[in-house]
C-alpha cells in the first residue's frame, strides 16, 4: 500500500504540474480564471488523479500478489499460482514466481513421499524386532504387535493426536524389548518364578529404555517401554510411580497389555475367555489400571465385538 501511495503521488504530480503551470499562466495574464478554463484545469486535474491510480495499481497489484504468495510459501502452501496479465517485466515477474511455487510443490511432495516411506522403514524394522522378542517366546507370538494395535485405538478413543498415536504404535511394539536380556529359560518357564527371578524379570522395561534411548524417533515411544509396568496405585515398578505422573502413554500400553496377556496362552496361564479377562480388569481398575483408560479399553472392546454392549443383559451377568 505504501508502493501504491508513493507512486501514485508522483505520477499525479507529474501529470498534473503542466496544468496547474497553465492555470496560474491564465490567471497572470487575464487576472483569473472564467468558468470555461477553471472547469478545463478541474477535469484535467481529475483525469489525471484517475489515470494515476489506475497505472499506480496496474504496477502494485502484482507486487501486492507476489509478496501474499511469498507469505503463503513461507507458511508451507506450495503450489499458489499468480495470475499473468501481461508481457512486461511485471508478468515476468509472475511468471517467475509460479515456476518457483511449482517447483517447491514438488520438492515438498516428493520430501513427504521419502519421509512416509521413510517412516514405514522405521515401523518395519520396529516390528522385525519385535518379532525377534516375541520368538524368543513362542507363548507370546504376535503380542507386541496386538498391544501396539489396541493401545492405538485406545488412543483414538481418548482422543489423542497422531504424534501421540505414533508414540504409541513405537511404544506398544517395542514395550517388551528388553526382554531381550532376560535368559529364556526364565522367559518361558512353566510355575511362577522365584524372587530372584521375579527381579531379574523385572529389570526389562529399564533394559528397553535403554536399549531405544539412544535412537531419536523412538523418544517419545520411551515413557511407554520404561513405564508400561507401573500402576496407578503407585506399587508398580521399575520407579513406582502413581496416578497421573505415569505417563499416559504407558498407562495406555499397560491397559492393552493386560488384556492380551489375559486372553493369550501362557506357561503359568491358559487364556481366558473375554468376559472373565474383563472381570480381571475391573478388579485392576484404580489399582493398577487408570480408571479413564480402562473405561476406553472397554469402549474399544465392545465397538470390536469382543465385549456386549454396555447396559445388555450379556454385560451385566
Amino acid at each position: 500500500m505504501r508502493v501504491f501511495r508513493t507512486l501514485f503521488l508522483s505520477m499525479l504530480a507529474a501529470s498534473a504540474l503542466p496544468t496547474a503551470v497553465l492555470a496560474v499562466v491564465l490567471v497572470q495574464d487575464r487576472g483569473g480564471l472564467g468558468a470555461a478554463p477553471a472547469a478545463a484545469v478541474l477535469g484535467s486535474a481529475a483525469l489525471s488523479a484517475i489515470l494515476s491510480a489506475f497505472v499506480a495499481r496496474r504496477f502494485t497489484e502484482p507486487i501486492r500478489a507476489s509478496v501474499q504468495g511469498a507469505l503463503e510459501i513461507a507458511r508451507g502452501r506450495f503450489g499458489r499460482q499468480l495470475a499473468v496479465r501481461s508481457r512486461d517485466e511485471l508478468g515476468d515477474l509472475a511468471h517467475a514466481f509460479n515456476h518457483m511455487s511449482r517447483e517447491l510443490a514438488g520438492y515438498d511432495a516428493e520430501n513427504r513421499r521419502l519421509v512416509a516411506a521413510l517412516e514405514r522403514g522405521y515401523l518395519d524394522t520396529i516390528r522385525s524386532l519385535a518379532s525377534a522378542i516375541d520368538a524368543k517366546d513362542p507363548y507370546t507370538r504376535g503380542h507386541s504387535q496386538r498391544v501396539a494395535e489396541l493401545a492405538v485405538e485406545i488412543g483414538r478413543e481418548l482422543g489423542l493426536g497422531p504424534q501421540a498415536l505414533l508414540a504409541l504404535e513405537y511404544g506398544g511394539v517395542l514395550h517388551d524389548v528388553g526382554k531381550i536380556g532376560i535368559p529364556d529359560h526364565v522367559l518361558a518357564k512353566p510355575v511362577p518364578l522365584t524372587a530372584e527371578e521375579m527381579a531379574l524379570m523385572r529389570e526389562h522395561p529399564r533394559i528397553g529404555a535403554e536399549i531405544v534411548g539412544g535412537v531419536a524417533f523412538l523418544r517419545e515411544a520411551l515413557p511407554a517401554i520404561r513405564c508400561h509396568h507401573e500402576r496407578w496405585d503407585g506399587a508398580g515398578y521399575p520407579d513406582r510411580l502413581a496416578g497421573g505422573d505415569i505417563p499416559l502413554a504407558a498407562r495406555i500400553v499397560n491397559a492393552a497389555d493386560t488384556w492380551d496377556a489375559c486372553t493369550s496362552d501362557r506357561p503359568y496361564q491358559a487364556a481366558l475367555a473375554p468376559g472373565a479377562a474383563a472381570g480381571v480388569l475391573a478388579e485392576l481398575r484404580g489399582a493398577q489400571l487408570d480408571p479413564a483408560v480402562h473405561d476406553a479399553l472397554l469402549a474399544v472392546l465392545r465397538r470390536r465385538g469382543a465385549l456386549p454392549p454396555a447396559g445388555s443383559a450379556e454385560s451385566a451377568a
